[in-house]
């Protein structure tokens, strides 16, 4: 009976031992599986706010480079004097360029210079690295376009992948990014080539309230106005001539062409009409006698509270 009494309590005890062995094992393997599964949240919340702080880099990279390149298509406007669609290329095709590559035509501008958006997207890459994540960046589309007579939507069709370097986590995010640019400050392409260089216009939105008192200011100052009969202004860059819901419009001042050793065109003063070849029945304007260069055409008198000046 000793003996019997004595292996039924090692046989207790190494059923106790092995209980406490294989609960050690759970107990240590879940804590270290709880440490792996911390880790692999922190690393991969550590990358989605790497990626949320990098489309803010990308709409502010869009904004500046976007920037950048419409001053560069006016440049090259101004070297060559004349319209885009006249130089081997258009609007489309010479902003994407200009915009992803810092050229036109091949031909590099200098406004771009380490300012493409494949140079952001390639600092971003870098950037990245420092804390072992993998970016990547396909760009399948640019586009320029007006969402309202005064701002152009600059959009960028964007595949982005991203993983670390120890394969925690990875995805891809496909999104048009899109930044609104406002033309306000811009040079008017119609005035850039149809003035030989000399005078140029800043596009100005009108500060007049009232064209019954204020023509005069309107039309000295060349401000702009909102005309559904006018041309956009990303439609001047080809001399597009034509009506748009986003139309704006100003009035030429000829004196400033004649102080510049230019003729003042016997035309409606309304540009998209000054600089174009249709034919319009014009009058001088009541009241306007101090510019007696000043003509406006029958469709536009209603809309500048113009009387014709009969002789």
């Amino acid at each position: 009976m000793g003996i019997k009494k004595r292996a039924f309590l090692f046989t207790t005890i190494a059923i106790a031992l092995s209980i406490v062995m294989i609960l050690s094992f759970f107990v240590y393997n879940g804590y270290t599986l709880k440490n792996e599964m911390k880790h692999t949240k922190t690393r991969v919340e550590t990358m989605n706010n790497f990626i949320k702080d990098s489309e803010n880099d990308i709409e502010n990279a869009i904004f500046i480079v976007g920037f950048r390149s419409l001053l560069s298509l006016e440049d090259y406007m101004i070297k060559y004097d004349n319209f885009l669609n006249n130089l081997g290329t258009n609007l489309n095709n010479a902003f994407e360029e200009v915009f992803q590559y810092g050229t036109i035509n091949s031909e590099k501008m200098i406004l771009m210079e380490n300012n493409t958006f494949i140079n952001w997207t390639t600092k971003m890459k870098d950037q990245a690295k420092k804390t072992d994540i993998n970016l990547d960046f396909t760009i399948n589309d640019v586009t320029i376009s007006h969402s309202s007579p005064w701002l152009v939507d600059i959009s960028v069709d964007l595949r982005i992948n991203v993983d670390d370097k120890k394969n925690t986590a990875s995805w891809t995010i496909s999104e048009v990014f899109t930044k609104k640019i406002n033309i306000t400050g811009f040079v008017d392409p119609l005035y850039l080539v149809n003035n030989d260089g000399k005078v140029n216009n800043t596009i100005r939105k009108t500060i007049v309230s009232s064209f019954a008192t204020g023509l005069p200011a309107h039309l000295l100052n060349s401000y702009y106005i909102e005309h559904t009969d006018a041309p956009s202004y990303l439609m001047r860059f080809e001399n597009n001539l034509g009506s748009s819901p986003y139309g704006i419009e100003s009035l030429v001042n000829s004196q400033k062409r004649l102080d510049k050793g230019l003729q003042a065109l016997d035309r409606s003063a309304v540009d998209f009409i000054y600089f174009g070849t249709g034919s319009t029945t014009d009058c001088k304007i009541e009241g306007m006698e101090s510019y007696p260069w000043f003509e406006l055409d029958s469709s536009h008198l209603g809309f500048y509270s113009a009387v014709c000046d009969l002789p």
